[in-house]
């Protein structure tokens, strides 16, 4: 910029030039590991409906708390991870979430299954540690029983064709066989 034209000339050459905090996500993203277990833990921070401990993560995901740190430790520099695995992992900036969802944003780092991923988790939590006549016994089995319809709904009103994919309607129906509900 060289300082000539009018203020609109300038404020619209400033928001040209702009690129926001995308390009620090795209290289942090790029040097990340992308294994089964980073994929579950980002889609997982992205998707929750409400904050849970890394033990509580760990347990919905089906990780050990471990390799819930691990996995964020490839991320440390656009999250913050908690002093001790009872604490919340919460994201620097709220624009990391509108990154990943915006495909022509994100690109390769896209992430457009997490609600179906977290209804699945959240299916497979409670017929893993569910059994009939007990009490929830922590958060990650009280938030698995309470929003896994919320991330059903979310996954099918992102379904293009209106049709459930296939994963979804075997973990629904394995679900409803667990000894839970016998």
């Amino acid at each position: 910029m060289d300082g000539k034209g009018s203020p609109q000339q300038k404020l619209q050459q400033i928001l040209n030039s702009h690129l926001g905090l995308d390009p620090l996500y795209a290289q942090v993203l790029s040097n990340a590991n992308h294994d089964d277990a980073f994929t579950k833990v980002l889609s997982a921070i992205i998707y929750l409906k409400r904050q849970l401990s890394i033990t509580d993560l760990a347990k919905l995901l089906d990780l050990t708390s471990e390799v819930v740190v691990t996995q964020l430790m490839e991320i440390q520099s656009i999250i913050r991870i908690p002093p001790d695995n009872q604490g919340f992992v919460q994201l620097n900036h709220a624009s990391f979430r509108d990154f990943l969802l915006d495909k022509t944003r994100s690109k390769e780092y896209y992430q457009p299954l997490g609600e179906a991923r977290m209804m699945v988790w959240s299916l497979a939590c409670m017929v893993k540690y569910l059994k009939q006549d007990q009490w929830l016994r922590d958060k990650a089995e009280k938030y698995a029983c309470l929003e896994w319809c919320s991330h059903l709904e979310s996954a099918i009103g992102g379904c293009e064709s209106g049709e459930l994919p296939t994963a979804i309607v075997d973990n629904i129906q394995t679900f409803i066989r667990c000894e839970a509900l016998e």
